[in-house]
């Protein structure tokens, strides 16, 4: 009999043990514009992943954006616990981000919902920040900050019914306090400033503020025209521009009108499910190597500190050696090597990824920044030679992967001598893929100027320079944007054709 038990046990042991690991499985959807991954498979992921589609559609409707090139899909992970987002964001105040790595654009968020309707829940951050994806790839501008942080407020309090339809406009709770009892942030300032240095109250209203005067001008007709000719002339670079000039009453008028609008009903608007077109979206579970590294690559794509290098490295490696015939797990290997500039052993785990797959074009990148590296020291025309070749396979292998383009270009620009067109449509074309990320983006502005080409130049600066938030890389843009701009005024000068004499008298 206790033999018996004994066996029972076991096997509710192991019944056990496999709905935990069923449990734990990482599952993935893939939509048109989206990858989304999720600790458990259940119709939840399927559901969130046709939001976010339905959130695309909508973005693209209202603003008549039919261009069919969409770039990188967005992956989109969601973690098991606030806390585990948190630590990765190393910001214990923040239930989700949204950040670019070199090959791709994502947003990390955890499953749990907000505290109450007054809180900022994670989709909310989510959309607000796809929102600001979507303005970066299709109408990248100097717009102002409040209009920049406005929009993506505008469009981040959206509404699932159940009839399966979309609707948009709504008031977001979590600004409203700040609204009502702290009263709007002066618009002169709005127009004036952006968001730098903003107390936790003043960042509140500023926001606020900024969400209202976007959803007036969605909704006020007439006001419609005045801040399309506002925003347009900032885009464009108009000098000297005076806000009070372009609309009726100043900004003082504005402000008063806004008021007289924030205490009548606002609109809300909702696309139906006959009007919205959904593309297919597929779920599966995610390989059992990738679902086991998928949190310590999240931490290696977001920028890990020098000292978590080496516990991060030794924790990825032993996840490796669990999956010996994963390519997969060795080309995160591989990169994690690089990373912590354990040089011979990035290259060994690139090789052995290759060795098992070898159309891996993440093993192979890494290959060729190892050997860059090496022929850049050697500058040895066979080690040249090698290091192009891995570019190359890596760009077959995968040709919408980012990385061997611009690894094509660095390496041109490391050999020296003029620049083939090649190499800057190999960094055109990452830049395009990934247009959010702000090294591609000065990567090829920096492209431009060496063509000569300074007015693109400064102009592909616009978003970095004329950011909501300072940076080191937005100082760093306003700077190169004066010096593009001074030479491009220098070579429209030496252009132009010297005025004849005036007769003698």
């Amino acid at each position: 009999m206790m033999r018996f038990l004994g066996k029972m046990l076991v096997g509710l042991g192991l019944m056990l043990a496999g709905a935990e690991s069923a449990q734990a499985a990482w599952w993935q959807a893939k939509t048109q514009h989206f990858t989304v991954y999720r600790e458990g498979g259940d119709a939840k992921l399927r559901e969130f992943a046709e939001k976010l589609e339905k959130f695309d559609f909508l973005l693209r409707t209202v603003t008549k954006v039919t261009n069919p090139q969409q770039g990188s899909p967005v992956k989109v992970y969601i973690l098991s616990s606030e806390t585990k987002v948190r630590e990765l964001a190393r910001n214990p105040n923040i239930g989700g981000f949204y950040t670019t790595s070199d090959r791709s654009a994502f947003a990390v968020l955890s499953r749990g919902e907000k505290a109450n309707q007054f809180d900022f829940g994670a989709q909310e951050i989510l959309f607000h920040e796809y929102t600001h994806h979507f303005m970066l790839h299709h109408f990248p501008a100097a717009y102002p900050a409040w209009y920049v942080e406005g929009f993506a407020e505008f469009f981040s309090i959206v509404k699932f019914p159940r009839d399966g339809s979309i609707e948009f406009g709504h008031v977001p709770l979590a600004r409203a306090p700040g609204l009502v009892m702290g009263s709007l942030y002066p618009v002169k300032n709005l127009f004036a400033r952006n968001t730098d240095g903003l107390s936790l109250r003043d960042g509140d209203r500023y926001y606020g503020t900024a969400w209202l005067l976007t959803h007036y001008f969605q909704y006020e007709t007439d006001r419609r025209a005045d801040i399309a000719r506002y925003l347009n002339d900032v885009a464009n670079g108009v000098k000297d521009i005076d806000p009070d000039s372009y609309f009726e009453g100043g900004l003082d008028g504005l402000e008063k009108d806004l008021k007289v609008y924030m205490r009548h009903r606002l609109s809300a608007s909702r696309l139906t499910p006959k009007q919205l077109q959904i593309p297919p979206i597929s779920v599966e579970p995610v390989d059992a190597a990738q679902g086991a590294l998928i949190e310590d690559e999240l931490h290696l794509l977001h920028h890990p500190r020098t000292e978590e290098l080496p516990a991060l490295v030794a924790s990825i490696r032993a996840t490796a050696s669990r999956y010996p015939q994963s390519a997969y797990a060795l080309a995160v290997l591989a990169e994690a090597e690089w990373a912590a500039e354990q040089t011979e052993a990035a290259l060994a785990a690139a090789d052995r990824a290759i060795a098992l797959d070898p159309q891996s074009a993440r093993a192979y990148a890494v290959r060729a920044q190892v050997l860059l590296a090496r022929a850049q020291d050697s500058d040895r025309a066979e080690d040249w030679k090698v290091a192009l070749s891995s570019i190359v396979r890596a760009n077959r292998a995968d040709t919408e992967d980012p990385v061997p383009l611009a690894l094509f270009y660095r390496y041109h620009a490391m050999r020296g001598g003029k620049m083939p067109d090649l190499g800057y449509d190999g960094l055109y074309k990452a830049f395009s893929l990934l247009p959010q990320s702000p090294e591609y983006r000065m990567n090829f502005a920096h492209a431009m100027a060496v063509r000569g080409d300074y007015e693109a130049a400064s102009i592909l600066l616009d978003p970095i320079a004329y950011s909501p938030h300072g940076s080191d890389m937005r100082e760093a843009a306003l700077r190169l944007k004066a010096q593009f701009d001074a030479q491009a005024a220098e070579k429209e000068k030496g252009a132009r054709p010297a005025e004849s004499p005036e007769p003698a008298a």
